[in-house]
C-alpha cells in the first residue's frame, strides 16, 4: 500500500520499538494474542494499526504511549524545513502587466 511518508516513519518506529524491546514477531504476536502475521503485516504497511492496538502494541514492547508518541513527534520534519519550489508559470507579463510569449 502506498501510504504518507509520515505513516512510513510510524511503522519503522514500531519495528524499531519491537527490536528494541528485543521481541521477535512470533513473541510480541503471543504478547497481543494475535497471529504472527498481525506483527508482520503491521509492520510492513499491508494493514493499517490503529490507535488502541498501538497502545497494546507498546504496552507489549514495554513503552510507555507518550514516549512512542514523543519519538513519532521526534522524526516528524518541522513545516519550515519541508519548502516546495515555487511553480514557474509559462506566461510572461511585459511591464504593463499584459501577457506576451
Amino acid at each position: 500500500m502506498n501510504y504518507s511518508p509520515r505513516y512510513g516513519r510510524f511503522r519503522a518506529l514500531l519495528r524499531k520499538v519491537r527490536e528494541e524491546a528485543g521481541l521477535s514477531q512470533v513473541v510480541l504476536a503471543e504478547k497481543l494474542g494475535k497471529p504472527q502475521t498481525f506483527v508482520s503485516k503491521s509492520e510492513l504497511g499491508e494493514r493499517r494499526i490503529d490507535f488502541l492496538e498501538t497502545l497494546d502494541y507498546c504496552a507489549a514492547c514495554g513503552l510507555p504511549i507518550g514516549r512512542f508518541i514523543e519519538r513519532v513527534d521526534a522524526k516528524a520534519p518541522s513545516e519550515q524545513q519541508v519548502k516546495r519550489a515555487k511553480r514557474k508559470s509559462p506566461r510572461k507579463m511585459d511591464g504593463e502587466g499584459r501577457l506576451s510569449r
